[in-house]
This record gives C-alpha cells, sequence and structure tokens, in this order.
C-alpha cells in the first residue's frame, strides 16, 4: 500500500511540473499510536520546517486524548515535499493522503 502511495505522489509531482503549475498541497496525515510513534513525527516535521506553511492538529475525542492522531499541513510544493512525504512513509501506522488543488 505504501509504496502505491508513493508512486501516485511522484505522479502527481511530475503532472505538475509539465503543465508548469503552480500547485497548493494540503497533505492529511492520520498517525495511529500517537504516543510511540510521536517523536519520529516531530523529528520529520522539524527537518521539513521550512517547507511547511500550515500545520492543524485534530483531536478526535473531545473529553480524552486519543491514541490516533490526524494532522493536515499545507506544504510547498516540490523536491522536498516529495522527499517529506517519502519519509512519513517510513513511520508504522501512518496514513497518508494528498490533496492537489
Amino acid at each position: 500500500m505504501y509504496k502505491i502511495q508513493f508512486f501516485y505522489i511522484i505522479h502527481l509531482y511530475f503532472v505538475e511540473i509539465f503543465f508548469c503549475k503552480v500547485m497548493t498541497v494540503i497533505i492529511g496525515i492520520k498517525l495511529k499510536d500517537k504516543i510511540s510513534n510521536s517523536l519520529k513525527f516531530q523529528e520529520i516535521l522539524t527537518k521539513y520546517n521550512c517547507i511547511i506553511k500550515l500545520r492543524i492538529g485534530i483531536n478526535n475525542n473531545s473529553l480524552f486524548c486519543s491514541e490516533d492522531g490526524v494532522i493536515l499541513l499545507q506544504a510547498d510544493n516540490g523536491e522536498k515535499e516529495i522527499a517529506f512525504e517519502k519519509e512519513l512513509l517510513n513511520i508504522s501506522e501512518i496514513e497518508i493522503q494528498r490533496m492537489v488543488f
């Protein structure tokens, strides 16, 4: 599944280059078992902080902290964004989806 996501990301990137369009990229991330995965996730966010324009964390449970986390990012489109998503896919229990406008 991760290989399919990665190849889809690469495909979108080359389509954007070919048509010379500046695109807005929103990355949706679901981090499962955030207690054990949050340190690695935060290290990657820190490493790629220059391409992240907006970060929103969504808590799924209003009474207690949930085990899963949902994060929305607006990122610069380009090679660094592709490397960022590829590195995120190395985290276990993560799901990434993309919106391109």
